[in-house]
């Protein structure tokens, strides 16, 4: 048997070069990912109460503030509580409690709560609402 030899072109291949591409797109991907803003998802749909005399607060890092929704879940950081597990997140009286309470929500659960935030002897309770639209 005879074994025919293939004879090679000198031509060059035209090949495209990806990696220099991919490596921008990962740059561009780390950038973005550094730089984008991350906050918290507000998973829970609560429809505030409305209040003439309502202010405006500042919230920060420090204030403890616990959802009521309106299946009447009680929510810290979106976990679920129980009414008797609520005095074990009340700790201290130099902390700012704020309740975020749906208008839906029963005023039954609302009581018991204030009853767990008298129990500890925390004086100021926050809630927040929303600023009544007055007809003129």
């Amino acid at each position: 048997m005879h074994l025919k030899k293939f004879k090679r072109h000198n031509k060059p291949l035209e090949m495209v070069n990806l990696i220099p591409m991919i490596n921008l797109i990962f740059l561009l991907l780390i950038f973005f990912l550094l730089t984008g803003v991350i906050s918290k998802k507000d998973s829970n749909d609560i429809s505030r109460p409305e209040s003439e005399f309502g202010r405006e607060a500042e919230i920060d890092n420090q204030n403890i503030v616990f959802t009521i929704n309106k299946e009447n879940e009680i929510l810290y950081e979106n976990k679920k509580l129980k009414i008797e597990e609520l005095s074990n997140f009340i700790l201290s009286k130099d902390k700012k409690y704020i309740l975020d309470l749906d208008r839906e929500s029963s005023i039954n659960l609302f009581n018991r709560i204030i009853k767990e935030f008298k129990k500890k002897d925390i004086k100021k309770v926050f809630v927040k609402v929303i600023e009544k639209e007055n007809d003129k």
